[in-house]
């Protein structure tokens, strides 16, 4: 049974299982209309691999239950959120699992989540650092050549300045560092001709009621997501009110989190056809939100909070899967 106070291990067991059943029926009834296209700035995006089917799930569900551990650790490290529940894995095991967009095979959005968790880790390192040349130059250095398969690693770019000036460890010598690891990967590359000019190729944006997928699989993917940029915009409001009231550090934390999530959203509202290279990312920091809500505000029954979305978006994946 899952304990009155937290959801403790049996919890998050429960929503590992239900993920795994999720991704499994995704790799059996795959969406119609995957996502296609060469996303990169100059080489194909992970969408084009070249990868067996059933290696490429297999990957990608390793990579998701890699970000889940990654972001539960991340916390056990950095103690941004003030529990040890296990609700934020578990929440964005849920909420990941519910888009077979994402789980059916190995995608450019496991990938940004994944980068993400480690430019986190790096950048928790930096607060009030006296010189954090070398963590702004690994960051730059992960989202420049993670451009190179996918453009939507570069809007990524700001939210990262902004949380190292949150951080306290931004400044001109960061900057020029940042900078070149910007430019570094691009520099290598050309100048070893592992990548041509030709090669190179502008993103083409487009706004949020492009005829991405059929019209009902629309319908169904737009109330999942709308329903968490809601959820975790709502709670992102509510939990700062306690996070700005609290430890300085662990503020600066949450709003570089906040930040990531921010600008994932307002990625998806302009960059509608290309949304999925964004969607697991807001989907963890959504996680991110739902955690600190029962950490800061006491939840009594946290089980509750992680279950009824579970159910919510259980009913939005079979509809996604059957429509």
């Amino acid at each position: 049974m899952v304990s009155k106070r937290g959801i403790g291990r049996s919890g998050l067991l429960m929503a590992v299982a239900l993920m795994v059943a999720m991704c499994v029926v995704a790799f059996l009834f795959k969406p119609e209309r995957p996502l296609t296209g060469n996303l990169g700035i100059c080489l194909p995006s992970p969408n084009l691999w070249d990868i067996d089917p059933l290696a490429s799930w297999i990957i990608n569900l390793v990579l998701l239950g890699g970000i889940a551990a990654g972001g539960f650790f991340l916390n056990r490290t950095f103690n941004f959120i003030r529990s040890t529940e296990p609700v934020l894995p578990a929440m964005f095991l849920i909420l990941v699992g519910s888009c077979p967009w994402i789980t059916y095979n190995l995608s450019a959005s496991s990938i940004i989540c994944a980068v993400n968790i480690l430019a986190l880790s790096v950048m928790f390192n930096t607060y009030k650092s006296p010189n954090a040349t070398q963590e702004m130059f690994t960051v730059a250095t992960l989202l420049s050549v993670g451009s190179m398969f996918q453009y939507a690693f570069i809007p990524l770019i700001v939210p990262y300045v902004v949380g190292a000036i949150v951080m306290k460890a931004f400044r001109i010598k960061e900057c020029l560092a940042m900078i070149m690891g910007l430019v570094a990967p691009y520099w290598v590359g050309i100048g070893l001709g592992l990548i041509r000019l030709d090669w190179f190729t502008m993103p083409e944006f487009t706004n949020l009621f492009s005829d991405f997928t059929q019209a009902s699989e629309r319908y169904v993917l737009m109330v999942g997501v709308g329903l968490a940029i809601f959820i975790g915009s709502l709670l992102a409001l509510n939990n700062s009110i306690k996070l700005y009231a609290g430890n300085s550090r662990v503020n600066a934390m949450n709003m570089c989190i906040t930040l990531i999530g921010g600008v994932s959203i307002l990625c998806i509202v302009v960059d509608f056809s290309n949304m999925m290279a964004y969607l697991a990312t807001m989907f963890f920091t959504v996680a991110v939100q739902v955690a600190n809500l029962c950490a800061l505000w006491n939840i009594k029954r946290e089980w509750l909070v992680v279950f009824i979305p579970g159910v919510i978006y259980t009913v939005l994946f079979a509809l996604a899967v059957l429509t």
